[in-house]
C-alpha cells in the first residue's frame, strides 16, 4: 500500500513537471545578438510633412580594436530613413540595415529645431508609447540644424559618438550649470503640468560639418569639427519658442535649483578680479499677492562658495574683507539673476521657472482664474531674487601673490 502511493506520488510530480514544461517555455522572446542593430542614438527631423529619422548603431565586429591592429570599419554606422510616422520611417531601416533596429539601449534622443519649432507631442508619443525605448535617455535639441548633422560627427575622446555626447551633457550640467539633463519622463511632465513649461539642452555643430564625418576628425590635436552645448532651448507647451544663451541659462537653472557647480567671479575692493567657485546651491520659490491681487514672485536662494583665483591685492586676512566679498557675490547673483528672468519673462512670455505651479499651491482659487491666460498674466507678475552667500574657503594660500610681491 505504502509503495503504491509512493508510485502515485512520483507520477504526479512527473505530470505536474511536464505541465509546466509546456505552459511556462523559456526564451520564447529571444532576440539573438547578431540578429539585432545596437541603436545608441536617434535623431528626428522634419522633411517637409515627413519624418526624417536617423540612428546611430553600434558595430560590434569594430568595439575595442585598438589603432595598432588591422585597419576596420567605423565603430558606428548611422542609417537614415523618411516616413509619415516615426514607426515607418524605423520600418523602412530595414531596406538599407541588415538587422533589426533595437531601441533599449539609446543614451541620447536629438530634436532637429525645425521638428522643436513645429511641435514635438507627436514624436513623444511615439516615444512614449514604444515598449522598446526606456525613459532614461537624455533629450536634446539641435540649434539652428538637423538632428543627423549630430550624429555624423566622428567624436575624438570615444569611439562611439553617442557616449561622448552623454558624458559631456552629464560633465557640463554638473560643473557648468548652463545646461542641463533631462529625460523624456521629464520633459512630459513638465510639459503637461499646470503653471510650468519644459528646457531642453541645445547643441550645435561647430566648424565644417563635411570633414567632421571623416575618421580624420578624431585623429587631428585640434579637431575640425566639434560637437558644443549651446544653453537651453525654451518651449511653450511642445513647441520650442526661442533660445537662451550663457547667461540666461545659468540664471534659469538657478531659479530650477538644478546648479551644482559652477564659476565667477567680481571686481576687488581695491581693484582687480576675485573668482569664486560655487559649491553647494538651494533656490525656492515664494509667492504673495501685490496690487490688485498681481502676484509677485522671490527666489530665495543659498549659495556656498569657495576662492578660487585672487587676482588682486586684496587683503584676506582681515574678517571685513571675506564679508565684504558674500556681499558683493550677493549683489551680483540678485542683481544679474533678476535681471535674466526678467529678460526671458518679457521677451518670450513663457513660464519655464514653474512660477505657475508655486501659485497654484498657494493660491489654488486664484490660480482657476488666471490658468487660462497665465501666459499674458505671467508677463506682468514682478521677479525678484534674494540670495544669501557664505566664503568657506580661500585656498591653500591665505595672501594673494600679488600682495606679497606688493608688500615686499
Amino acid at each position: 500500500m505504502l509503495r503504491t502511493k509512493q508510485k502515485v506520488s512520483h507520477i504526479s510530480f512527473l505530470l505536474l513537471l511536464a505541465i509546466l514544461l509546456a505552459i511556462l517555455p523559456g526564451c520564447w522572446s529571444k532576440k539573438e545578438l547578431n540578429e539585432l542593430a545596437i541603436v545608441m542614438a536617434m535623431g528626428i527631423d522634419y522633411d517637409e510633412s515627413d519624418y526624417e529619422v536617423s540612428i546611430q548603431v553600434m558595430k560590434s565586429s569594430e568595439i575595442g580594436k585598438s589603432e595598432g591592429r588591422a585597419a576596420g570599419g567605423a565603430p558606428v554606422i548611422t542609417y537614415k530613413t523618411v516616413g509619415k510616422t516615426i514607426p515607418e520611417a524605423l520600418q523602412r531601416m530595414l531596406s538599407v540595415a541588415p538587422r533589426v533596429p533595437y531601441l533599449s539601449h539609446v543614451r541620447v534622443l536629438i530634436f532637429g529645431e525645425s521638428l522643436a519649432r513645429s511641435g514635438v507631442s507627436d514624436a513623444l508619443d511615439f516615444l512614449s508609447r514604444n515598449q522598446q525605448l526606456r525613459t532614461d535617455f537624455f533629450m536634446l535639441v539641435s540649434k539652428g540644424g538637423k538632428a543627423a548633422e549630430i550624429l555624423d560627427v566622428v567624436t575624438s575622446f570615444e569611439n562611439i559618438p553617442a557616449n561622448s555626447l552623454y558624458s559631456s551633457i552629464l560633465l557640463s550640467e554638473k560643473k557648468w550649470a548652463v545646461t542641463s539633463r533631462v529625460t523624456l519622463q521629464q520633459f512630459i511632465t513638465q510639459m503637461e503640468r499646470q503653471g510650468s513649461n519644459p528646457v531642453l539642452p541645445g547643441v550645435q555643430v561647430v566648424g565644417n560639418k563635411e570633414k567632421g564625418e571623416s575618421p580624420d576628425n578624431k585623429k587631428r590635436v585640434v579637431p575640425i569639427t566639434l560637437l558644443k552645448h549651446v544653453g537651453l532651448a525654451v518651449f511653450n507647451r511642445d513647441r520650442l519658442v526661442g533660445w537662451l544663451g550663457e547667461p540666461l541659462s545659468k540664471s534659469t537653472n538657478y531659479a530650477l535649483n538644478e546648479v551644482n557647480t559652477t564659476s565667477g567671479y567680481i571686481e576687488g575692493p581695491e581693484g582687480g578680479i576675485v573668482g569664486f567657485e560655487v559649491r553647494r546651491t538651494k533656490s525656492d520659490i515664494k509667492v504673495k499677492l501685490g496690487e490688485d491681487n498681481i502676484p509677485e514672485f522671490t527666489v530665495k536662494m543659498t549659495m556656498e562658495t569657495d576662492l578660487n583665483s585672487v587676482q588682486s591685492t586684496v587683503d584676506l586676512q582681515k574678517s571685513d574683507t571675506v564679508e565684504w566679498i558674500n556681499r558683493k557675490i550677493e549683489q551680483k547673483v540678485d542683481n544679474y539673476v533678476t535681471r535674466d528672468l526678467r529678460i526671458i519673462q518679457e521677451k518670450y512670455g513663457t513660464d519655464v521657472f514653474g512660477f505657475g505651479e508655486a501659485l497654484h499651491r498657494k493660491y489654488p482659487k486664484l490660480w482657476k482664474k488666471l490658468r487660462n491666460h497665465w501666459d499674458e498674466q505671467f508677463k506682468q507678475c514682478k521677479i525678484t531674487v534674494k540670495s544669501k552667500v557664505a566664503v568657506r574657503r580661500i585656498g591653500s594660500i591665505v595672501q594673494p601673490v600679488k600682495r606679497e610681491m606688493k608688500e615686499q
